[in-house]
C-alpha cells in the first residue's frame, strides 16, 4: 500500500475538526466504507476533498475567531448542536450553508479554553434548544 506521504495530515486533519466518515463520505460524495479507509490511511485522498477539509479547516477558525469576539462582547454560553441536521437549521446553518458539527464542536471548545486560560467571566457550554430538523 503506497500512500502519498500528506494522506496522514489529512486524516489528522479530521480528527482534529471532529469530522466522522460518515462527514468525509459527504464532503467527497462517496460511500462511508471509502471514507473510513481514508481516515485509516488504507486509501489516498481524493484532491477536491483535501481542498474541503481545508476549506473547512478556514471556516473552523473563522468560527472560532466570531467565538472570541462573542465572548469578549460579553456573551457567557456558547451553544452545541446535537446534530448536523440541527446545526444546518440553526442561524449559525444559515450563515454556514452545509455545515459539520464536528468543526463547530471543536470550535466553540477551543472559544471556551481560550476564555477559561484568559480568566474571562466563565463561559458555558451548552446543548442549544432549537427544533430537530425533519
Amino acid at each position: 500500500m503506497i500512500n502519498h506521504p500528506q494522506d496522514a495530515l489529512y486524516a489528522t486533519m479530521c480528527s482534529y475538526l471532529g469530522l466522522s466518515a460518515r462527514d468525509v463520505a459527504e464532503i467527497g460524495g462517496f460511500s462511508d466504507r471509502f471514507a473510513r479507509d481514508l481516515l485509516a490511511g488504507r486509501r489516498q485522498f481524493p484532491t477536491d476533498t483535501k481542498k474541503a477539509i481545508f476549506e473547512l479547516h478556514k471556516v473552523f477558525q473563522g468560527l472560532v475567531r466570531a467565538g472570541k469576539e462573542d465572548v469578549l462582547d460579553g456573551q457567557t454560553a456558547l451553544y452545541i448542536y446535537r446534530t448536523n441536521e440541527q446545526l444546518r437549521a440553526s442561524p449559525v446553518g444559515q450563515i454556514w450553508p452545509g455545515a459539520f458539527v464536528g468543526p463547530y464542536r471543536a470550535a466553540m471548545f477551543e472559544v471556551w479554553r481560550w476564555a477559561a486560560q484568559d480568566k474571562f467571566k466563565p463561559v458555558m457550554l451548552a446543548f442549544a434548544e432549537v427544533p430537530d430538523a425533519e
